[in-house]
């Protein structure tokens, strides 16, 4: 196959951009709070400008409203120096809100404003299907799942990327606040997992899909579903993986943690920005090759949660590799 190197991506993130209202006052519930600052946010915007923030060439596809959120997101990108050539500014739908508390540093209250919003509506016949075809790596998460249309679009968006063996990566990232049913949304979320070759999962969406608590047992059950590399994060507790050849634990640095929003975002664009440095095949045959890109990717993770917001918490290529040497 002849690609445009012009045009190449080393990874596309498609799906939700939102617009975060951060708590100001850490450590109370959204009912108590007083005051939010607006940042920018959507996971797979976070990873696109995470892996950029790591020297990948990276671009966004996702839907905004025709507003000046929409506007504020796209900016916030271009900043960070992610491709929006694909992004999508619909007039009738606005950006998507997201309220969000941290009663403490490790667990956060969402209350979404998106019934329907502008990501929801994200529309295929937009898409440059030549754009989707000439990148490395492909990457979605379960929200754009939730709606008809968006959900349409996604698994069109993932049949190029199949069909022109680009190597396919899915991060569930659950929210069941917005789907219309558990039963739904566990539904959804599952019949995706046989798209991915790569699936990243917390502990408890490793239950959530395959009724597991046991991680090697739960790896196992996703791996049989097509995948070829199975990550579980554990918060502070490290993270899980397997390849069904190989697998192991990989231990989470210990830092002061301010706030862990962002965390699972970090430590996916590192994992993807490992995959682009790394042949495929050769990575997930060659347990100290992925022992090292987990380390680098918990290190992002360990970086990001040291540090309040998202994206400008999201750490560059050196201070990850400083943080390394220094631990």
């Amino acid at each position: 196959m002849i690609r445009n190197n012009k045009r190449m991506m080393d990874i596309i993130c498609l799906g939700e951009a939102l617009v975060d209202f951060f708590a100001v006052k850490s450590g109370i519930s959204l009912s108590e709070v007083g005051e939010f600052r607006k940042v920018p946010g959507g996971a797979p915007a976070n990873v696109a400008v995470g892996a950029s923030k790591m020297g990948m060439k990276t671009a966004f596809i996702g839907r905004v409203g025709d507003d000046e959120f929409g506007y504020f997101l796209k900016n916030t990108l271009v900043e960070n120096n992610v491709d929006v050539s694909q992004m999508q500014f619909d007039s009738k739908f606005r950006t998507g809100l997201a309220f969000i508390a941290l009663p403490t540093p490790n667990t956060h209250e969402f209350l979404f404003y998106r019934n329907p919003s502008a990501d929801m509506m994200i529309d295929s016949k937009e898409f440059d299907e030549d754009f989707i075809k000439n990148t490395k790596i492909f990457h979605f998460c379960s929200v754009t799942l939730s709606s008809k249309t968006s959900r349409s679009s996604n698994y069109h968006a993932a049949d190029i990327a199949k069909s022109n063996n680009i190597i396919i990566s899915y991060d569930p990232n659950l929210r069941l606040d917005l789907w219309q049913s558990v039963k739904e949304a566990k539904i959804r979320v599952k019949e995706a997992v046989p798209l991915a070759d790569v699936i990243k999962v917390n502990n408890e969406e490793l239950t959530f899909i395959t009724g597991e608590k046991d991680l090697k047992k739960g790896a196992e059950i996703l791996l049989s579903m097509g995948p070829k590399l199975c990550i579980i994060t554990l918060g502070p507790d490290g993270c899980f993986y397997s390849t069904g050849k190989y697998s192991g634990f990989i231990n989470a640095f210990k830092v002061k943690t301010v706030d862990a929003t962002g965390c699972g975002d970090s430590f996916v664009s590192g994992v993807l920005a490992g995959l682009v440095e790394n042949d495929f095949d050769e990575l997930i045959s060659s347990q100290k090759k992925i022992t090292s890109v987990l380390k680098f990717a918990s290190a992002a993770a360990a970086i990001t949660s040291t540090k309040k917001g998202v994206i400008p918490a999201l750490p560059l290529k050196n201070e990850i590799r400083e943080f390394i040497s220094k631990v």
